[in-house]
């Protein structure tokens, strides 16, 4: 049995919305974060930056990210 790697046009347009999701939410908590002064707010921001890179990556490459190092360097 083979394993399906590649992505239906539909999974593309989901992991493009996503990817648009996190890296706009990112991008809030970031500017959020730097005005009020608190560190929390953006160390998460970074990480909903890379997580909405990664849906990119996803959406871009149109296949599943099937390896630790995939995951790891966008």
């Amino acid at each position: 049995m083979a394993v399906r790697n590649k992505l239906s046009s539909v999974d593309r347009v989901i992991a493009l919305s996503l990817g648009v999701i996190w890296l706009g939410m990112g991008v809030a908590g970031l500017v959020l974060g730097m005005m009020r002064g608190l560190w929390i707010p953006v160390a998460l921001a970074f990480f909903a930056i890379w997580y909405g890179v990664l849906w990119f990556r996803v959406a871009a490459r149109s296949r599943k990210l099937t390896s630790w190092r995939e995951l790891i360097m966008p």
